[in-house]
């Protein structure tokens, strides 16, 4: 009786991608230097392709995987492999896309300008990418792209696809990205947009606007707000196509915190009512909650505190209602600033203390970063500098270890201040100046507003009030332009210390400076 005949798990791969097929054929034809890459999204699929041509290619595969903590050019890398290689060695580049997000490195411009280096190799090199990131070659290193000898494509089955997609999906919970710290961040950018790249010419639907929703909030929470607002944007579009009023209104709400952030409260304001209005019509007691919560920070910001407070209400009685601790939490650190702003520093401490032990509890480290820096504000009000400083070590800490550059800002802003309490203002210049260009760069008007308040006074302690009124001239055209209360409270507050009437003082001054 014959025995039947079994394909090999590599004949199988050859069969179900073609394309490797001719990858393999490129390869083993190569003599010398070659320039490759293969797009896959998904690092599964990569891997079984890699052992694949391991195990039918007749030349030694030498493998680089990048590491973002590895500040070395990745042709030097791959020169140093390479240094006692045979001649016919082929050279595999993964995990371009970890280093993707190093912006200080300009990883992909590199490509370009050190391509030279790449061909004075003399070996075949494969870079293993996925779509997103070899799409940043081709427009922002098109000489280095047009170099290549080939591109090779592959893509998962639809049953692959869809173990990708749930698998993600699962792992991707509604606080998640409160628990991430910086890197892990990066890494989970990196697996939603392959997700996402995946799923490209799919149809809309709630997974792929739920993944464009987290995606959004990741680059929130990094304080790339540009790309959050694409994100959510996109999805906004997705949830309206299919009906999911759910989704629609987690989105506008996402839209609402951006929009705040750059200190556009008029926009916000509105998103945030079409919100309310789809959790009332959907009977939507949690997410109410995040969005009386954000309403009254609208509020709070335009100094209208007593009606912020009622909203503030009205969200920790849902939260306490439906259990709701995260709610509970972010409920409790607005109310505190609501006291801290009236100067009743001791109800706010209660509240913040509350505050801090449920955002401990439910791992929320956003949460504890912020609440450590308003408790931090209630000891440098009180004039306990060092008590105050403490807190500030440590919030900067999780800013940093979360990648929180707004909450990174503002902790630098607040630690300024206690040295210029002391009499150390190059010392708390130096803060200030740190805390201003993350501001700048990330657009946080707000945050600039402040920062840029907080240097004049250091130029005026220094007796340079020309050089200060010149940085509070730009303070308050921010915090005119954005309707900033307490900025404008502030000003009006210091031109009369100086002798003017308020904010026409400021205004005289942008009329003499502009006609100058």
């Amino acid at each position: 009786m014959a025995s039947a005949v079994t394909e090999s798990p590599e004949t199988d791969n050859f069969a179900l991608y073609p394309e490797l097929k001719h990858l393999l054929r490129a390869l083993q034809m190569c003599q010398g230097f070659g320039l490759y890459f293969t797009r896959c999204n998904a690092v599964s699929l990569r891997n079984e392709l890699v052992a694949t041509l391991k195990a039918t290619l007749n030349k030694p595969i030498i493998e680089l995987a990048l590491n973002p903590e590895n500040d070395i050019f990745i042709d030097a890398q791959m020169t140093e492999l390479l240094a006692n290689a045979s001649d016919d060695a082929v050279v595999f580049i993964y995990d371009l896309e970890k280093l993707f997000y190093l912006k200080d490195r300009h990883v992909i411009q590199e490509l370009n300008w050190r391509r030279g280096f790449y061909g004075r190799s003399n070996h075949p090199i494969v870079f293993w990418l996925p779509e997103f990131v070899l799409t940043e070659i081709v427009n922002e290193a098109p000489d280095f792209a047009d170099w290549r000898s080939g591109l090779y494509e592959f893509n998962l089955s639809q049953s692959e696809r869809l173990d990708l997609m749930i698998s993600t999906w699962q792992s991707v919970n509604e606080n998640f990205v409160e628990q991430l710290s910086l890197s892990e961040k990066q890494r989970w950018i990196v697996n939603i947009q392959n997700l996402l790249a995946e799923l490209a010419d799919q149809e809309s639907s709630k997974v792929k606007d739920g993944l464009l929703d987290r995606l959004g909030q990741l680059y929130d929470s990094l304080g790339d707000y540009d790309q959050a607002l694409s994100c959510y944007q996109q999805a906004l579009q997705i949830s309206q196509d299919i009906g999911d009023r759910l989704g629609e209104g987690t989105t506008l709400n996402n839209l609402a915190l951006i929009a705040h952030a750059k200190g556009d409260y008029d926009s916000a304001l509105h998103y945030l009512t079409q919100t309310l209005e789809i959790d009332r019509e959907l009977g939507n007691k949690k997410d109410g909650c995040a969005t009386f919560n954000n309403i009254s920070l609208i509020h709070s910001a335009k100094g209208d505190y007593d009606t912020a407070l009622q909203y503030l209400t009205q969200a920790m009685q849902i939260s306490q209602d439906i259990g709701d601790k995260r709610g509970e939490g972010a409920t409790l650190n607005n109310i505190s600033q609501i006291y801290q702003a009236k100067g009743d520093f001791g109800t706010a401490l209660q509240y913040l203390k509350q505050s801090l032990k449920i955002c401990k509890d439910n791992g929320n480290k956003a949460g504890v970063s912020a609440t450590l820096n308003n408790i931090s504000q209630i000891y440098q009000a009180i004039g306990d500098y060092d008590i105050a400083l403490q807190y500030l070590k440590q919030t900067l800490q999780i800013t940093q270890d979360i990648g929180d550059k707004r909450g990174e800002g503002k902790t630098l802003n607040n630690i300024s201040q206690i040295h210029q309490a002391k009499g150390d203002y190059g010392t708390a210049l130096k803060y200030l100046m740190k805390a201003l260009k993350i501001m700048q760069d990330i657009g946080d008007k707000p945050g600039e507003c402040t920062t840029l308040f907080n240097i004049g006074y250091i130029h005026y302690q220094h007796n340079d009030l020309h050089q200060a009124q010149s940085i509070w001239l730009k303070s308050y055209h921010i915090a005119k332009q954005i309707g900033l209360a307490q900025g404008l409270q502030n000003l009006d507050k210091l031109a009369k210390n100086l002798g003017g009437e308020g904010l026409a003082y400021w205004e005289a001054l942008s009329s003499s400076s502009s006609k100058a």
